[in-house]
């Protein structure tokens, strides 16, 4: 427990097993008092592989341990009245329960929400399933695996001759924790304000489905054209381009781009080369300003696929040469985009991280002296804590014997219309981390006012998918995805007309967001330690890639590479293959979930003190949060997490397996006896249910390849939702591997309404994407993203006061446009 962090003095009860760790842990870094209510024997996910030392106990498993740190733990058990009894009274002095049991267990044992909120009107419940509380499939049992398929991330992860493949650390109950707690923590600003608690419903599919970037506008904005797996490969539409090369060591990633992505460091990279004498004509005198996406998609004259391939032969044989730490060196050197892709060591020895402190030494009882991934944020005014991870029913006395006022909120006069009503954020982000970051406190209430430059216009606006498929700064999926809901102004930051002006839009401000380089704010006069000078209530976000501080903070890149950098490439793929990419920029969607929960943190803490702080987050430390097992693993036992395809050491059968149809395709995983005899008998192998040979994984796992075979020659014959519908209905976790095309179509996200039908002047009415819960006292109001510079004159007009004249000349002068 820390007495810590900007959410210091609350309380949380946490009921979760893997499936909502994480939320728990956040909340804890953030200073609440988390207590782990758990069964008789411990949460099952203590038992979970592997563990430090390769022996078992309680506070060992380097699965189990990332979720739980900074936790106080009781022993309760639920099937009994006393046990029931000892919760209720805990409840009295609690603020927010977590919980992740299937839908309807607390309601049958008197603990639901109908009976919670009347004994409990403000408290915050946050349930965290597969798939919701309600809808066709919220009964449905999950894995990872099964949750990565139905979300559509396994549909683009693999190589295409080779069935889809899951990330190879177990990703989506993670990704559903930290949507849980922004959920958790939206919920508790609209109780801060009116008083009332509520039941928030968050549902892990929806949270996959986010990952995806630009992948579900495609059906909607190109028709036809959608991503498939692609291995080492970044697919564009009629276009293949390389991202991971094999170098001396290992692989690096590398962004293969022109145009303004790209222009820049593709240059700097072929400078590089003619130094090195390695500089064949392939790669010289290209236009590289025009070798951008829509140059690529369009496979005009200038561009063809054989030509580009020629450039990209020419960059491999350079990148053989050389390893890992020398590309990458000489890389942060010169300005190119690249990255190793980084194996677990590579993390725990990395300069940035060390300089950074990042990893910390945790005395954990049971398992002595560890070294894990330390707080996914720093904060200026209230630094996050951890701690070791309890014992099972360690802090019963000091929890069960201790009474508990909960926290109580002084309501608004009136109330509000949402959340954040109120609220100004000046958002300086660009690409997907930082802009989704700000899109929460947009979609409930806040005005959030997206600041942007002609000279450096934000890369979503120039990429692909497109309406119709043609380029525009109005026509992107991704843009108006990332940025709905919020106010579009452009400024001219080069010109100290237009500094000014940001300042005065900042000093009507809450929040600021930015995600330039380090020391970009500064040079404006726009950074924390100015501006706090003035507003000490400031409260400003700060995301790079890897910080604001360490000897790499300022390495220039994308998603795509800081994936590689952060290990994600190399736990991914087939063990005799290259490591596979993972579709998009995966590292923002972790990024993003992490920096709200930051801010709304640090909001919380201004409403109840006054004072604003400065965060910085690391996109490169918020990704490896969710990598925290692999390096665990490699810092307690020295082993190496690597690439396994889908194998999983506690399930088997455990994969992907073909269906009737073209790159249809069916997940399953099966864990315990009882899955595996239904699965015999569904598959007419009823004589392998009772052989005591195949009763354990293990024993299964030494004949995986003759059950892989039976279960395929079953889904064959059968689509895949049919396939998933049978497997269901034995009590098998199971779904269909969906595309992005089959995500539009899927009735659980159709039920909760995930994509949502926005009017935009440009792109129609193409549904954008929502969010993965529900908060029924407060839902998201969604409007349009904005136009290039929309709201340029009513922003400047009604929040500073400008006049038209005065606006026009500034247009004139270049400082608007």
């Amino acid at each position: 427990m820390s007495e810590h962090g900007p959410l210091a003095g609350y309380r949380a009860l946490d009921l979760t097993d893997e499936r909502g760790a994480l939320a728990g842990r956040l909340l804890a870094d953030l200073g609440i008092d988390v207590i782990k209510v758990e069964p008789p024997g411990g949460e099952d996910g203590r038992r979970r592989l592997p563990w430090a030392g390769d022996l078992p106990g309680p506070t060992r498993s380097l699965t189990w341990l990332p979720g739980n740190f900074g936790k106080r733990s009781v022993v309760l058990d639920l099937e009994t009245e006393a046990g029931r009894a000892s919760l209720r009274r805990l409840l009295e002095g609690a603020d927010f329960v977590l919980e992740s049991f299937p839908p309807g267990h607390l309601g049958a044992r008197g603990l639901g929400w109908d009976t919670l909120s009347r004994e409990h009107p403000a408290l915050i419940l946050t349930s965290i399933t597969p798939f919701g509380q309600t809808g066709p499939r919220a009964a449905w049992k999950a894995t990872d695996l099964t949750l990565m398929a139905a979300g559509g991330a396994a549909f683009v992860c693999g190589d295409r001759d080779r069935p889809p493949l899951r990330i190879g650390v177990p990703q989506a109950w993670a990704l559903a924790g930290a949507e849980a707690a922004v959920a958790t923590l939206i919920a508790h600003h609209w109780r801060a304000r009116t008083g009332a608690g509520q039941w928030v419903d968050v549902a892990a599919q929806g949270v996959v489905v986010r990952t995806l970037m630009s992948e579900t506008g495609f059906p909607v904005l190109h028709g036809g054209f959608f991503p498939v797996r692609h291995g080492p490969n970044a697919p564009i539409a009629g276009f293949r381009r390389r991202v991971i090369f094999p170098v001396k060591d290992g692989h690096v990633a590398f962004l293969l781009s022109g145009g303004a992505v790209g222009a820049a460091s593709i240059r700097a990279m072929v400078a590089w080369m003619e130094e090195a004498g390695e500089a064949p004509s392939a790669v010289r005198d290209k236009p590289w300003d025009t070798w951008d996406y829509a140059g690529l998609q369009a496979l005009s004259p200038e561009v063809t696929q054989a030509e580009f391939d020629g450039v990209e032969a020419a960059v491999a044989a350079f990148f053989a040469r050389r390893t890992k730490r020398e590309l990458y060196e000489e890389a942060l050197h010169r300005r190119v985009m690249l990255a190793p892709v980084s194996e677990p060591r590579d993390l725990l020895d990395s300069a940035q991280l060390l300089a950074r402190e990042f990893f910390v030494a945790v005395e954990q009882p049971g398992a002595g002296s560890l070294s894990a991934p330390g707080p996914f944020a720093r904060f200026s005014r209230t630094p996050l804590r951890g701690g070791p991870a309890p014992l099972p029913g360690a802090h019963a006395a000091e929890v069960l014997g201790v009474e508990r006022e909960p926290w109580r909120s002084t309501p608004d006069a009136a109330p509000p219309a949402a959340p954040f009503a109120g609220v100004r954020v000046v958002d300086f982000t660009w690409a997907a981390a930082g802009p989704i970051a700000t899109r929460y406190l947009a979609s409930f209430g806040a005005e959030v006012i997206r600041i942007e430059s002609a000279h450096h216009r934000d890369p979503l606006r120039t990429l692909h998918p497109w309406k119709d498929g043609s380029p525009g700064l109005d026509r992107s999926y991704l843009w108006a995805n990332y940025n709905a809901g919020k106010l579009g102004v452009t400024l001219n930051l080069a010109r100290a007309e237009g500094r000014a002006l940001a300042r005065r839009l900042i000093r009507a401000a809450d929040v600021v967001a930015e995600a330039f380089t380090p020391g970009v704010m500064a040079r404006w006069g726009l950074d924390y330690p100015t501006l706090v000078r003035e507003q000490p209530d400031l409260v400003m976000l700060s995301t790079c890639q890897q910080g604001q501080t360490g000897p790499h903070a300022h390495y220039p890149g994308y998603g795509t590479l800081l994936s590689g950098l952060a290990g994600f490439y190399a736990v991914s793929g087939w063990p005799d293959r290259e490591p596979a990419m993972i579709y998009g920029a995966y590292t923002d969607f972790v990024a993003c979930a992490l920096g709200a929960v930051a801010l709304l943190a640090a909001l919380d803490h201004r409403r109840r003190t006054g004072q604003g702080q400065w965060i910085d987050l690391s996109q490169l430390e918020a990704g490896l949060q969710l990598l925290a097992p692999a390096l665990l693993e490699e810092a307690v036992n020295g082993r190496t997490w690597g690439r396994r395809g889908n194998d999983d050491p506690e399930a088997c059968p455990h994969g992907t397996y073909p269906c009737v149809g073209e790159e249809t395709w069916v997940a399953l995983g099966v864990e315990t006896p009882a899955e595996w005899r239904a699965l015999a008998t569904l598959i007419g192998r009823s004589g392998w249910g009772p052989d005591p040979a195949l009763a354990s994984v293990a024993g299964r796992r030494a004949r995986v390849r003759e059950i892989d075979a039976a279960v395929a020659a079953w889904t064959r014959a059968r689509d895949s939702e049919a396939a998933a519908r049978l497997l269901q209905e034995a009590g098998v976790a199971a779904a269909p591997v969906a595309s992005c095309a089959d995500l539009h179509a899927d009735p659980q996200l159709a039920h909760h309404g995930f994509f949502v039908r926005v009017e935009h002047p440009v792109l129609g009415t193409a549904p954008i994407e929502g969010w993965a819960f529900r908060l029924p006292a407060c839902p998201p109001v969604w409007r349009p993203a904005p136009l290039w510079g929309e709201h340029t004159e009513r922003v400047f007009g009604e929040i500073l006061g400008l006049g038209r004249a005065e606006i026009e000349q500034l247009r004139e002068a270049r400082v608007l446009w």
